[in-house]
């Protein structure tokens, strides 16, 4: 039987949600036997496109995730040429292209192209997200061509599900929420607190990875500003990087209720911050999956957010979190006003506890591998 799985994408130490999915993915087909081959980046964006720091961390490949080949180059499209050929010679059982940007349409476009068609029909495109946050018209067309050619699709909520289909009326599509990863570094909330220096008694509200426009950050901001007052045991966090405009939050006037941790953090800071704290925000104006909610989950923290593609498929209102229209500053407020005038810490975690098992990377693994065409 053929048990080969070929990728396609990033992988850690690039600092990506799209890097770790990939990796947790090839991962999970290798532990369950698949012989996994990944093409893989050198170079993933071009420095001058990149708003953040650092596109990677400090650190090696993964080793336990199968063969991997970094040659492809974001700024050669032909090195997906050459992973095609690759892929057509190595001939595996079906193939995972993740997809999420408008710069990488030409490149994605390349590979199918140059597959051959039993192969090509074998390919899934994994989406992310079908068009950029931030988008603007030509962003959209462009991201349109490889979404026209390609037939089989992962998506991680039900709109894609419905859009691709609009799209694609042929297209074979599988609907599967992003999966929950179990973490690597967990403490004893005491614990985290003493070495982050947070109060024992502060009621937490975390919101961490990227800052930019799209997850609404600014919203948090203003919505936490209006109710801080009545509730002085409130601690805001922003945990992350930030881009763009949030940038200005470096100079901010200092709050004793806001505390800004604005940097890329690694793995173990992270831990530290979702093992403190007593809600995971996430204000998104607009979304298609969220990695952050996942990782609320995983610590079983309650997640307070918006109704956007993504969240409403996780979150149970009033069971494992709260969530208010995008964009509304008066709504979400009033959802922090709740959390923290009913003292809803212990209720919402339980239920984030309840659902951790639903989305486990095994299971997802496994609905690929079927959506795939093989049987381990």
């Amino acid at each position: 039987m053929n048990r080969r799985v070929f990728l396609l994408g990033p992988l850690p130490p690039f600092r990506s949600g799209i890097a770790d999915q990939t990796y947790r993915l090839a991962r999970e087909l290798s532990r369950m036997g698949a012989d996994v081959r990944i093409a893989t980046f050198e170079r993933l964006y071009p420095a001058v496109l990149y708003p953040g720091e650092s596109q990677a961390a400090e650190g090696d490949w993964p080793a336990d995730c199968g063969r991997i080949d970094a040659f492809l180059d974001g700024l050669n499209p032909l090195t997906f040429v050459a992973a095609a050929d690759d892929a057509a010679r190595w001939d595996p059982a079906f193939l995972v292209v993740p997809w999420w940007t408008a710069f990488f349409a030409l490149h994605t476009l390349l590979f199918f192209n140059g597959l051959p068609a039993s192969l090509g029909q074998r390919t899934i495109l994994y989406c992310h997200n079908l068009y950029d946050h931030e988008s603007a018209a030509w962003k959209r067309w462009l991201s349109s061509l490889p979404l026209e050619r390609y037939r089989r699709f992962v998506v991680q909520n039900r709109r894609l599900e419905k859009e691709l289909i609009g799209l694609r009326p042929d297209a074979d599509v599988l609907f599967l929420p992003h999966p929950v990863e179990p973490p690597r570094f967990s403490f004893e909330k005491s614990e985290a607190r003493r070495r982050l220096g947070v109060p024992p008694e502060a009621q937490l509200l975390l919101f961490s990875g990227l800052l930019r426009s799209y997850k609404g950050w600014d919203l948090l901001l203003s919505a936490f500003l209006r109710i801080s007052p009545r509730h002085p045991r409130a601690l805001l966090v922003f945990a992350g990087e930030p881009w763009g405009d949030a940038r200005r939050l470096e100079t901010a006037r200092a709050d004793p209720q806001i505390r800004l941790e604005l940097r890329y953090l690694t793995e173990e800071e992270r831990g530290l911050w979702f093992s403190a704290a007593d809600a995971v925000v996430c204000p998104y104006r607009a979304a298609t999956g969220s990695g952050i909610a996942a990782d609320a989950i995983a610590f079983g923290r309650a997640i307070l957010g918006s109704r956007v593609d993504g969240l409403t498929e996780v979150v149970r209102e009033g069971e494992s979190g709260l969530l208010a229209d995008p964009g509304d500053e008066t709504g979400l407020a009033g959802i922090l006003e709740r959390f923290l005038s009913e003292s809803l810490t212990e209720t919402l975690s339980a239920g984030a506890l309840r659902q951790r098992g639903e989305f486990s990377p095994g299971g997802h693994a496994q609905s690929v591998i079927r959506f795939g065409g093989l049987s381990l």
